[in-house]
């Protein structure tokens, strides 16, 4: 029987055993589907991005989301025209996919977990972070506000979850820093903050901006004060639910700096239906079968695959340039 509970103990570790228990939740005959659509993407050339600039995009992803991640970044640089330098945060990547999205984004900055606990734990001990140290080791989507902003010098950072697509140029992304005053984000289908906007406001003395959603924005890095989420965090209803905690840290620090929505052509939705102005599309949620079965089927229909191969070059016409 020890054998046997070793045995499990092990397999439960495994992440192939996990993807394939969390495949079979999603349904096998859609996992195998979504596969399928979701791989059409690694066919495309490489992405070739600046190394450095006043605006960066930061990304954070893991071994579930990382070819998601790919569909979500080569439909923003293609729609947008920008070169904006590129930094993918490692939430939980296999080395394979690390090798997959470095030939994708050949140029891209890929910050592995071990780097970032070593340099962030490292600046946060010196600063007397303590309680900002303990809810990054407890909540890894919070290395989207800790790491991001403590590992950059850029003026502004773009942050693009893994489950958006891009349809068409999004204009107000593509502004030049000196033009960004506030930090600007997509609204949000529903309420989405680990307290109510009434424990927020006895709690902490500020009545938060709503249904700011973290997915999509520009957020100057200096709107990020590090003393003041260590203030925050005191309140132990932070640290209930992982999701929603980093979301209300964001409204937080963009509600005391100053903050402007997206256009309503940025939308959050779980509910199907394309239009024809829609911008891009964030599909939230544990499967989201929405995202590969219309927002990549649409890409895929109107010719977006066929566009990349015709307008980047590929790995090997850059290098024999």
């Amino acid at each position: 029987m020890a054998e046997v509970a070793n045995f499990r103990g092990w397999l439960s570790r495994q992440p192939k055993y996990l993807d394939l228990r969390w495949n079979l939740r999603e349904g096998l005959l859609r996992a195998l589907r979504r596969s399928r659509i979701q791989r059409r993407i690694l066919s495309t050339p490489p992405l070739w991005t600046a190394s450095d600039g006043p605006i960066e995009i930061r990304v954070l992803t893991w071994r579930r989301d990382w070819i998601n991640l790919v569909w979500a970044l080569k439909s923003f640089y293609f729609f947008s025209g920008v070169d904006y330098p590129l930094f993918i945060h490692d939430g939980g990547l296999l080395p394979e996919n690390v090798r997959g999205l470095r030939r994708h984004f050949p140029k891209a900055h890929i910050v592995s977990a071990a780097e970032a606990d070593v340099e962030v734990s490292e600046r946060f001990r010196k600063q007397g972070l303590r309680r900002c140290l303990a809810y990054r080791a407890h909540n890894v989507p919070s290395r989207k506000l800790f790491d991001f902003f403590s590992m950059s010098r850029a003026e502004c950072i773009l942050i693009i979850d893994s489950d958006i697509v891009f349809f068409q140029k999004p204009v107000q992304l593509c502004a030049s820093p000196d033009k960004i005053r506030k930090n600007i984000f997509h609204k949000d289908q529903q309420y989405g903050y680990a307290l109510t906007a009434e424990e927020i406001e006895s709690s902490f003395g500020i009545i938060p901006v709503c249904r700011i959603a973290c997915g999509l924005g520009i957020v100057k890095r200096e709107s990020i004060k590090f003393a003041d989420i260590e203030r925050w965090l005191a309140n132990p209803k932070l640290f209930d639910d992982a999701w929603l905690g980093e979301q209300t840290l964001h409204a937080l620090c963009s509600t005391v700096y100053g903050v402007d929505f997206l256009p309503d052509t940025y939308r959050v939705s779980t509910e199907s239906g394309l239009s024809p102005e829609l911008v891009c599309k964030h599909y939230p949620g544990f499967f989201r079968p929405l995202l590969y079965e219309e927002g990549m089927s649409h890409l895929i229909q109107t010719g977006f695959l066929d566009n990349l191969r015709a307008s980047w070059p590929s790995a090997d016409t850059r290098s024999a340039g």
